[in-house]
């Protein structure tokens, strides 16, 4: 029998398990196959609800659902954190027992080196999980007058349109409640620019204008000054705050490093085609968790959690793998409360904005109760089979 172990819960991991279970169920039936997904989360998170918690667009208990519940027939979960992964002998090792594989696919995401930035964490806010989003929510809706600041503090991050979401929902939320005049909003970016391509940021660059939103390129920041409130960049310049959001330092997952396998980083280095594992052809890393220059974001774990579970399911039935991935990747942008883009890209794309609309805004919101039953476990495909 062969074993194909998935390593960790997120978007791209559970899409992959439940792929490869719709592909290779009858091995599994005959008991050729075994999928197992090893992570120790109890939950499973939309970890795009987390932004919309803080306006009020999304319930928090909206954003998550038991991890069991979210995984196709044919996949045993196994509900342990890994603690190491042994490429060249073909083992995992979590914290009660070894798995043997004969294929993994490396889910893990990313991690927060709040440490990279002195005073960070205890003078920010922010929201890449539940909880942080939960703090965010009620700060703001304590907040009556001052200045944010919006900020990202290092690259890459994962899901590159968040900074944006959120400047321009903080604009429209103060415009609700009547206190936009009273509130000074500035968006901190370490670029030269407002997002990583030139065309999107200069669209970007203009809704601030039209929106009166002040904006600092280039700033990187270097520590928070908590007693002065102030952001501090490496070239000493420095910018004052009453309120402060900033998108944190994004590192490998502790896993990875652990596990000595990824760069000084803690990213995987994989083919940017195969999604293998440089050096391993048994072996693939999907979303987050790869050293890979296209956005990290949910819709592209998902796509890349397609593109492996096929190759191993050709490899498994006796084929060539040829399926690759082409760099491809979607975001519903929301643009404000009432309206939002949509931006694509892949390898040969450069990333295009669409035109901000009511329609976009509405899919967005379609798009967060369908993507339990779209995206992260994937039933049309498995009737289709």
């Amino acid at each position: 029998m062969k074993t194909v172990a998935i390593v960790g819960g997120g978007s791209g991991g559970v899409s992959a398990a439940n792929h490869l279970a719709s592909k290779l169920r009858r091995e599994i039936e005959d008991k050729l196959v075994r999928i197992v997904l090893v992570e120790g989360s109890k939950r499973h998170y939309y970890q795009p609800g987390f932004l919309e918690i803080v306006f009020d667009l999304m319930p928090q208990q909206a954003t998550y659902r038991n991890m069991d519940r979210m995984l196709t027939k044919g996949i045993a979960l196994i509900s342990e954190y890994a603690t190491m992964i042994d490429l060249k002998n073909h083992f995992i090792k979590t914290e009660r027992q070894k798995i043997d594989f004969d294929y993994i696919v490396i889910a893990t995401g990313a991690s927060y080196n709040y440490d990279a930035v002195p005073g960070l964490e205890s003078g920010t806010y922010n929201f890449y999980n539940l909880d942080k989003a939960l703090e965010l929510k009620t700060a703001l809706n304590h907040f009556k007058s001052g200045k944010i600041l919006m900020g990202v503090s290092s690259m890459p991050y994962k899901c590159t349109p968040a900074p944006l979401e959120a400047v321009f929902l903080l604009n429209d939320y103060f415009k609700k409640r009547g206190i936009r005049n009273d509130v000074e909003i500035e968006y901190i970016y370490p670029i030269p620019m407002a997002f990583p391509d030139k065309g999107v940021s200069d669209v970007a660059l203009k809704m601030f204008e039209d929106k009166g939103i002040k904006s600092k390129l280039g700033f990187r920041l270097k520590y928070v000054d908590n007693d002065s409130h102030e952001f501090v960049s490496e070239d000493g310049d420095r910018t004052r705050f009453d309120l402060a959001i900033v998108t944190p330092p994004h590192v490998g997952n502790k896993l990875i490093v652990d596990s000595k396998i990824g760069d000084k980083m803690g990213w995987l280095t994989v083919d940017n085609l195969t999604l293998n594992i440089k050096g391993y052809e048994n072996a693939y890393a999907i979303g987050d968790a790869t050293n890979l220059q296209v956005s990290k974001a949910g819709s592209v774990a998902d796509a890349e959690a397609i593109v492996v579970s096929e190759r191993i399911s050709q490899a498994i039935e006796g084929y060539e793998p040829v399926s690759t991935y082409d760099g491809s990747g979607g975001a519903l942008m929301i643009t404000g409360i009432g309206s939002a883009s949509m931006l694509t890209s892949s390898y040969t794309q450069k990333p295009i904005m669409m035109p901000e609309s009511y329609a976009f805004y509405w899919i967005k919101l379609i798009y967060n109760n369908l993507y339990w039953n779209m995206t992260a476990k994937p039933v049309l495909n498995e009737v289709i089979q």
